[in-house]
This record gives structure tokens, sequence and C-alpha cells, in this order.
């Protein structure tokens, strides 16, 4: 199932605007215009309500003709009403931030240094002061281009891509193969809106992150296959749609979606289109020549089924590509200015729970709610930075409800800590079980859904959907739940189960103690990474040592350097779960629609699928 949001008004429209209409000759279909990347957009929607679905459960979210986008807008508005109070404008920062509006977060922040040598307009101490101070120390290196060359040349050379090219745009240099010049400027405008969003997140919370004084290096490999063989010639983590290379400072990116569903989806687009009709075409609102019967044209519905996936396919690529270059392009980062040290082996729920806090995820995240175990989607209509990352936030409050974590916060501490989840992924030992259930029988509505976070032989250690093959019934599907079986199940299959589902366990609580101490305890987490730090080079670190560790930095021992204190880290635990449970859902439950295929019709109006679920008159978003 690919799932993508719109935060867009849909009109109507005939495919041929210059023909009269015909409910069959020249019908009339919901159509999408949107700007991409400085291009208009536009698709005509075929709703067959099985095959492709229009959710509408959305329209009120947050509120009637309210979006992300015109919640920042209207904070915005209200700084520009008055222009005193500096705290307005810092809450448009952060707010454009959390939705993923780069340029605007940019321009509020750049018009707020210099409101802050206004003495009409007030500078709060807290935040905004030290929010100023900050951006106004490096927002100039941030818009510059470094003036030192890149490495891209020698890389160039090392991975022997002498026929391809290199293009340096801000702060990274792109070394391609034999990719379209679009493609390579598209990924490059994301890397640098993702590296300008890194360093203007850091200065809302005070920090000044120091900037490199050269372009980073990125590769967009040629495909899939490519990524593999340089992840195995870099020693690279884990992929998914991307990997860094930590040893070498290097990210690699892929030119499409590694995952299952990804590669399903585009191979059946490449068979439609293969027929003869165009994309590009397509996009742009241009219909081919059309014919009810087929024979001297295209049919109307065909028309409009192929523009719909022609923009489901550009849009869900864009959220595969933001997904990678947010994950991988941050974790490039985090080691780049010094936020994770580089010659140390850091606990794994540290270095995954701090890219998983920078990553916009790819959704949606799938879980079952109530008694009778409803499948639903959890989607959200925008990511961006600061915010929880949805995926991971909707799975650790489905982990809760099910009872699969500890009953006791302190031990659920001592489990993340002491990396236990993560270690038991490669033979499915989860310490914190489920109790076993009865299963029941589902329809699994995505099959091919990729359920296991991290690539084959190296499961969970990866927050987004990674390359394994989808098993009905697997983790982070309706009609999961706990890894249970009967006694007729094949045990590999049954493995593979309790592995998927114990990775999106790994994931989903590093993430949410990551983002706890991220947002409540900043600076006694940037002591615990320093201490760290002082551990022995290049040699993994145990559970008993980044226990005691934070034990120490945290202040949960009754002496300097003595044993946990379990009073003291049951309450920091207490504090913890109570904290993460209470941070609202950035996303929405929509109960799915599993229906069986049938033939769409048309209406008189020329609309398909008028009957299916969110097929209604309204627009939608």
């Amino acid at each position: 199932m690919v799932v993508v949001p719109l935060e867009t008004d849909l009109k109507r429209g005939k495919l041929l605007p210059n023909r009269a209409g015909h409910p069959q000759l020249n019908p009339e279909f919901r159509k999408l215009e949107l700007r991409h990347y400085g291009q208009k957009l536009s698709a005509f929607l075929f709703i067959d309500s099985t095959t492709i679905q229009l959710y509408e459960e959305l329209l009120t979210t947050p509120g009637p003709k309210k979006t992300r986008h015109t919640e920042v807008l209207d904070k915005y508005a209200a700084w520009r009403l008055a222009k005193t109070d500096g705290r307005v404008l810092y809450d448009a920062v952060v707010m454009a931030l959390q939705a993923g509006m780069v340029t605007e977060a940019l321009t509020y922040a750049d018009e707020l240094v210099a409101a802050a040598q206004d003495t009409k307009v007030t500078i709060p101490e807290r935040d905004v002061k030290p929010f100023v101070a900050a951006w106004s120390a490096v927002r100039k290196a941030v818009a510059d281009t470094p003036g030192a060359p890149s490495d891209a040349a020698l890389w160039q050379e090392r991975l022997d891509f002498r026929n391809g090219n290199v293009t340096t745009l801000g702060h990274y240099s792109v070394l391609a193969a034999d990719n379209n010049s679009a493609d390579v400027a598209r990924r490059a405008a994301q890397l640098n809106d993702n590296f300008k969003a890194f360093y203007l997140w850091h200065a809302t919370r005070g920090e000044t992150l120091p900037v490199p004084n050269k372009p980073l290096v990125a590769v967009l490999a040629p495909g899939p296959e490519a990524v593999r063989s340089l992840n195995r010639a870099l020693d690279g983590l884990p992929i998914s749609d991307a990997f860094y290379a930590p040893d070498h400072g290097v990210l690699v990116l892929s030119p499409e979606r590694m995952d299952d569903v990804g590669q399903t989806f585009l191979r059946q687009n490449q068979q439609l289109f293969g027929r003869g009709l165009n994309r590009q075409q397509l996009l742009a609102g241009k219909a081919p020549e059309i014919d009810f019967s087929g024979q001297k044209g295209t049919k109307p519905d065909d028309v409009a089924h192929a523009s719909t996936l022609a923009a489901v396919e550009r849009l869900a690529i864009d959220d595969a590509e933001i997904a990678a270059v947010s994950r991988e392009g941050s974790r490039q980062l985090l080691y780049a200015t010094g936020v994770l040290p580089k010659h140390v082996t850091l606990p794994v729920w540290l270095t995954n729970g701090a890219v998983n806090f920078f990553t916009r995820p790819r959704g949606p995240a799938y879980v079952t709610v109530g008694d009778d175990e409803t499948p639903n989607m959890h989607v959200a209509l925008a990511t961006g930075y600061g915010g929880p990352n949805y995926v991971l936030q909707r799975h650790f409050r489905d982990f809760v409800t099910k009872k699969e974590l500890p009953s006791e916060a302190d031990r659920l501490l001592e489990n993340v800590l002491g990396d236990v989840y993560f270690n038991g992924i490669k033979n499915g030992d989860d310490p914190d079980p489920a109790p076993p259930k009865k299963v029941t029988k589902k329809v699994n509505p995505n099959p091919m859904a990729p359920m296991f976070p991290g690539q084959p032989g190296r499961p969970g250690m990866d927050g987004e959907g990674g390359r394994g093959p989808g098993i009905p019934g697997g983790p982070g599907m309706p009609g999961q739940g706990a890894a249970t079986a009967s006694a007729e199940e094949d045990p590999a299959l049954l493995l593979r189960r309790k592995q998927q589902r114990l990775a999106l366990k790994a994931n989903a609580t590093s993430w949410a103690l990551y983002y706890y101490l991220a947002k409540a305890r900043p600076a006694e987490l940037k002591r615990y990474i320093a201490e760290l730090n002082k551990l022995p080079r290049d040699l993994p670190i145990d559970g008993r040592t980044a226990f005691g560790v934070f034990v120490r930095v945290f202040g949960l021992s009754t002496s300097e350097d003595g044993p946990a204190d379990p009073v003291a880290v049951k309450k920091f635990a207490n504090d913890w779960f109570t904290y993460i449970n209470s941070v609202g859902l950035v996303g929405v439950d929509v109960p799915l629609v599993l229906s069986a295929p049938k033939t769409p019709a048309t209406n008189p109006m020329g609309m398909p699928g008028l009957f299916g679920p969110g097929s209604g008159g309204g627009d939608g978003r």
C-alpha cells in the first residue's frame, strides 16, 4: 500500500478542458494541482475505492480549511500585526520547522535576528534571546557555500565514477554516475534544506554548532544494486534508501526506493507507462487523445488512472527521498558537527534514537485498534524537525496499549540503555513479550509492505521500513500484535515475525528515550555523550558500562561513583514514561476500508468510485 497525504484542495475538471463536457466522451474528474519544486503538478484522480482509495477523514484536522501550513502562516501573521513580541515570531520559527517549512522557518529566523535590534521589540530571556544569539553566530556560514574544495574528486577516483560528474551546491558536493541532472539538483536541494534545518533547530535550543569548512560528500548511486555494492565496500551502516559510511564520512543515496512495496509499485507503473502514456505530459495536465471505446484513443478512465498513478509515484518518491535524506543526512551531520563522537562505538539505542529524532518518516504506521483489532493507518499531513517522529511515536503508544513493554518503567529504561532489544533481534529474544493470545486470521491490506526495519541479515538498525518482503500479519501491519502463532505455523516465519516486532520495539523505545532527553534534559544528554567519548576508542560499549555512565551523569546514585540507587532510577524512569505518554500524537488514526475488488463505474458526472470511501463531494486535503 502506497499512501500519500495531501494538503491541497481538490478541484473538478474535464480531461480535455477546451472541449465540451460529456459523461462518457469528456468526463469530469477530481483534479489535484500543486507546486512541486517550482513547477506546477497537475493530475486527474481516478478513485475506484479498491485499488485507489481517497480518505477524507482528515478534512477537519486540525480544522476545516486548516492545515499545518495555514497554522504557521497564521502565527506569522499574528507577529506581523503588532511586531512587538519576539516570542510570537520565535514560535513561528519552531512551528515552521516542525511542519517541514524550511524556507519559511529561515525567513522568520532572519527576521527575528533583525527585529532583536529594535528596542520596541521584546526579546524574552527564555528561549528567544539564546536563539537570537545562536542563530546570529552561524546563519551566515549556514547560508554561504564553504570556501574550501570538497573531497568529491578524490571519491570520484576511488569509486571509479570517471564518467560521472560532481555537482556542488551549497554545503554538498553530489557525485553522480549517469543520473539525470534534474535528479541531482533535486537531491542536492533536499540535502541543503536538511542541513539548514538541522542547524536552525539546534539554534532554537540555544546551541551553536561548528559549520564544516568544505562541502560534504554525497554519492547518488546509479541503482539499488550499486547502493548495496557501495555499502559492502565502504562498510556502511544499514540501508534504507540511503546509508552513511562513518569511517569515510560519505553519504550514499539510492536513486529510487529499495523496499519491496516501492519496487513493486515502480515496476507496475513502468509496465503501465510503457504502453505509450507519458508521465510528464500527464503531470503537466495534458491528456492524450481520448476515446470511450478505446479504439481511436485512450479510454477516459485509463487516462485518469494513469494520471493518478503518475502523481502518487512522484509524491511517494519525494516522501522516500526526504525520509532518507533527513535520516542518513542528519546522521552525517551528527558526526560532522561532533554531536556524536566519531571514534567511539556508541550504544545502538543512542545512535538510532538520535537519528530517528531528526528523521522525517515515510509513513504511515499500521496498527490495530480496540478489542476487535480494527486495522488502522496512522498518518500525518506534515513532517518536520523538532516534533515527534509520528511513526515511532504511534508504535510506542501501541506497545504500551498492547502491554508489550515492561510494567515497571525502570525495567524498560534498563532494557533500552543496555541495548537489550537491539541485541535480541537476531534470535528473536524479546525480554518482555506480550502474553500469548489466540491468533485470528485477518486480511492484510498491504501484503507487500516492508515490515522489517533494516536490511536482511542486519535487522532493526533502521527506523524506517527496510527491504524485507512483507508477511501478512507481520509487525507494523494491521492484524499483527504480539508475535504469536499456532503450532502448525512455520518456525522460520514465526522467528521472522518476532524479529520484526522486536526491531520495531527497539527503534520506538530508543526514539522515545532520546526524545525525552533532547527535549527535557538536553544539558545532561550532552554530558552523557561527552562521557561516553572518554571511553576506549573503537571498542564496543557493553550495556553495564553504558548504564553506569548514565547513572553517574544523571545523578541516579547516592554517591558520585556509587551503584545505581533503585529509588532514583525508578523516579527518573517514571518521569520519562509520564512525559513521553503526555506528548500529543502528531498523526491521526484512520480506519482502513478493506473492500473486495470490483469493476469501477463512471457515474453521470464522470466521477469514478462515487460511493467508495472518501469519495464524497467535499474537497480533499
